[in-house]
């Protein structure tokens, strides 16, 4: 009687086995996700998109002369430990860092959520006597620990660039 139950106590604990080795691998662990708001288009870079050798290229958001983008940062922590790490935030255009957006820390509790909010303006990132008529292309670069991601941000070129109009003496 007993070597009967011996096989279905195996078969139990490898079936077991496996449905954790599929918990821990595939749900434990620290996962990014970013939301780009340019209040047309919201997009979202999910955690398993950063690869840019897998998906062709760098996350990408566009905006118009005037406009801003809205950017929401999320780590979720899928593990039993909290989470800290510090995380810097800086815009960088034709290689060269312009300035630093964010400078702080991400906390998140265990299997909690820590978020970062920032808004970049274009009024903020295009020089005062870049022209109208070009569009200006810059990048951010988020570090947070050993993890960096690159988010390129494209700013329109205005249509109509605004004149001056002399007045009559």
């Amino acid at each position: 009687m007993k070597h009967k139950t011996l096989y279905l106590f195996l078969t139990l604990a490898c079936f077991v086995g496996i449905i954790l080795v599929f918990v821990f691998d595939g749900y434990m662990g620290v996962y990014d996700t970013l939301v780009m708001d340019n209040g047309q288009f919201p997009q979202t870079v999910e955690a398993d998109q950063w690869d840019m050798e897998r998906y062709g290229g760098m996350a990408s958001t566009n905006m118009e002369r005037g406009g801003r983008v809205v950017f929401t940062y999320t780590v979720a922590n899928h593990r039993f430990s909290p989470y800290k790490s510090d995380v810097r935030i800086s815009l960088y255009y034709l290689q060269e860092k312009v300035k630093d957006i964010f400078t702080g820390t991400i906390e998140a509790a265990a299997f909690k959520d820590g978020v970062i909010d920032w808004t970049v303006d274009a009024a903020d990132i295009i020089p005062a006597n870049y022209p109208a008529e070009q569009a200006y292309n810059a990048y951010l670069l988020l570090d947070r620990g050993d993890v960096e991601h690159r988010i390129n941000i494209y700013v329109n070129p205005s249509l109509y660039p605004i004149k001056v109009i002399p007045q009559a003496p």
